[in-house]
């Protein structure tokens, strides 16, 4: 996913840390789901098989671990540090779509369930607390709840501690309902506490109820054309109140916890994550800095970045969030609150803090959060952003104040003149939409792919493919699926529907013989 935004300037980064990629060339080992751990693994046809062969090899500076496209592995990924002289890369080789790690484990046999009361099934036992279950490959989510008794609604679910089962409400087994049932595990998917020097390239992370890939103290980290999706959910922490037990979620995209610095995000699809897409955030005396995000597309996740640091003894500095896209703040599985930025109590010691030149469409509650007590909020740079936010949904919720101020969109030349942010940025309507091609002629089984774009300025263009709607008026002719690929079907004609935030356009489709 591109924009053709104006490119943002990371001069101020040091520049070996832009140049961080590995200079080392080191040895090429292979994974793939019809490999054998007792092979070398240094070609496709000697691969190694599972993570936990990974994880338990020691790699060398320069290193690059391969899985195959196509390929499905469960389990947690724990990598192995590189050093100065070059990376440890985790990436993809072979055809075919991203190889997925999957942070859950699959239920998807009637025989995985148990009857154990009247419309309630059990499965498991589980190492750790399942946070979510996603079906049909996100087609729906569970709704968890924290005790038994609450159990009364279609895939509500709870976590027994006690037994490590799962029980779920369901009129029906679970598994002649769905074709996939993914119960997500928390834990992370990627652990990388203390690790640095590597890279992860081209892999798709899902189905984790903790963070994709999360720790702490790790540095000179490229993260890149990734995907990460249905992550957290989990059971972060639970504490007795007079009202009973409280229980807190959580569970990030990528998290980069106390201690962080010299990383890269970059060309990353982010979506449906429990609480933030991306983040940086830490308490106890730490240093974050020279982490750059830029160039990602974040959708349906709670927050699209969040950020903190705590206490005032810490620092953060050169932070840039730029060129990213950011859609549907709060509209994911976790539903609620959304804030496409989540700028939490920061008392640490803050400056070069750069969000800009990023789109920001749609949020559920607010665009903008600045909590009480952000420490060097003069640092903060927010500007040539594009903001569309409906007309009824605050833009910017601002506490720093000591008293809290809401800014509806109408508000938005208000909000700038006494924050003193976004002097350049834009708040815009939706234009209609282009698609192209408006016309298109297939054979019969050939396929053509939708290019689909909302146009804000000269400058600013958003793809909005993959959040489009497609109906197909006869689908007997030509199909489309929810990628934007038509398919021809038998001779004839038909149109194609696409809606994106109310706005529609058509295609027509002539299928010859």
């Amino acid at each position: 996913m591109r924009t053709s935004m104006i490119v943002s300037l990371v001069g101020f980064v040091n520049a070996s840390f832009l140049m961080c990629d590995s200079s080392l060339s080191g040895a090429e080992y292979y994974v793939s789901n019809s490999g054998n751990d007792d092979n070398p693994g240094t070609t496709p046809a000697q691969a190694w098989r599972s993570l936990a062969k990974i994880n338990a090899f020691r790699f060398a500076p320069g290193d690059v671990i391969r899985f195959e496209k196509g390929g499905v592995w469960r389990g947690q990924l724990i990598p192995c540090s590189g050093g100065k002289e070059g990376h440890v890369t985790y990436t993809s080789y072979g055809t075919g779509p991203k190889p997925q790690l999957l942070g859950s484990v699959e239920k998807n046999e009637p025989s995985d369930w148990e009857p154990v009361g009247e419309d309630t099934w059990q499965t498991g036992p589980f190492p750790v607390d399942v946070g979510n279950i996603i079906f049909n490959n996100g087609e729906t989510c569970g709704n968890k709840v924290w005790e038994g008794a609450a159990l009364d609604r279609q895939n509500q679910f709870w976590y027994d501690r006690q037994s490590k089962m799962v029980k779920i409400y369901s009129r029906h087994n679970p598994a002649t309902l769905y074709d996939d049932i993914e119960c997500a595990l928390t834990r992370h998917i990627i652990s990388e506490s203390g690790r640095s020097y590597v890279v992860y390239d081209s892999l798709h992370l899902a189905y984790g109820a903790a963070h994709g890939i999360g720790g702490s103290g790790m540095h000179d980290i490229i993260i890149r054309n990734c995907d990460l999706c249905f992550i957290g959910g989990g059971c972060q922490a639970a504490r007795k109140t007079r009202n009973g037990w409280r229980y807190t979620r959580y569970g990030n995209g990528i998290e980069f916890w106390s201690g962080a610095h010299d990383i890269i995000v970059e060309n990353c699809r982010i979506w449906d994550i429990y609480d933030a897409g991306l983040t940086n955030q830490g308490s106890k005396k730490n240093s974050q800095y020279n982490i750059v995000y830029r160039n990602n597309t974040i959708w349906n996740c709670r927050y699209s970045f969040e950020y903190w640091n705590r206490p005032k003894t810490s620092t953060t500095h050169d932070i840039y969030f730029e060129n990213n896209v950011c859609y549907n703040a709060g509209g994911g599985w976790s539903g609620g609150i959304g804030a496409h930025l989540m700028f939490f109590g920061n008392s640490a010691r803050t400056y070069n803090f750069f969000v800009r030149n990023n789109i920001f469409h749609t949020a559920r509650s607010w665009s903008v959060v600045i909590a009480d007590g952000w420490s060097g909020l003069e640092n903060l740079v927010l500007d040539d952003n594009v903001y569309f936010q409906p007309s009824h949904i605050p833009l910017v919720r601002w506490r720093s104040w000591g008293d809290e101020k809401l800014f509806l969109p109408r508000d938005f030349d208000v909000y700038k003149k006494v924050s003193g942010k976004d002097a350049k940025s834009r708040l815009t309507t939706l234009p209609g939409l282009v698609v192209a091609p408006v016309r298109t002629e297939l054979a019969v089984n050939d396929n053509q792919k939708l290019k689909v774009t909302v146009q804000y300025s000269e400058t600013n263009t958003m793809d909005v493919g993959v959040f489009a709607l497609y109906d197909s008026h006869d689908d007997t002719v030509a199909a489309v699926g929810s990628d934007g690929v038509v398919k021809g079907l038998r001779p004839g004609r038909t149109r194609i529907t696409v809606t994106f935030g109310g706005a529609t356009a058509t295609v027509l489709v002539t299928v010859t013989p």
